[in-house]
């Protein structure tokens, strides 16, 4: 049985969603050996959202830990979650890039100019 199917779906939800600071916890309140890895979390998702999963390869930590905080964060209501999109299929995702690709900036835009100027350059 793997970790994911272990997890309360609580906890899965939290691991796979966009998580973002809402507020710091009190740390004076919490027990000081759980304040170092708890102000490593909330400092890194006060930055920038940053998925649940991906918090332990950045911080270099236990994912079992990362997880323990995350949940201890969520009971807390520090966690904003946003749930991440359903994953697009190929032919949206091609459509999109061919709309991209058929839109060109005039040739008189600001965005033209620094580029030639760049393109010049070198």
């Amino acid at each position: 049985m793997n970790v994911v199917e272990q997890l309360p779906s609580n906890a899965q939800q939290i691991q796979f969603s966009l998580l973002r600071l809402k507020n710091w916890p009190d740390l004076p309140q919490l027990p000081a050996e759980e304040v170092v890895d708890l102000a490593r979390v909330c400092a890194l998702l006060s930055l920038r959202a940053t998925a649940g999963v991906i918090i332990a390869r950045i911080l270099d930590l236990p994912k079992e830990r990362v997880q323990q905080v995350l949940l201890q964060l969520h009971a807390m209501d520090c966690l904003n979650l946003q749930s991440q999109p359903a994953a697009t299929t190929a032919a949206q995702s091609e459509a999109a890039s061919a709309a991209n690709d058929s839109v060109a900036p005039p040739e008189n835009s600001f965005i033209t100019k620094i580029w030639q100027r760049l393109a010049a350059k070198n």
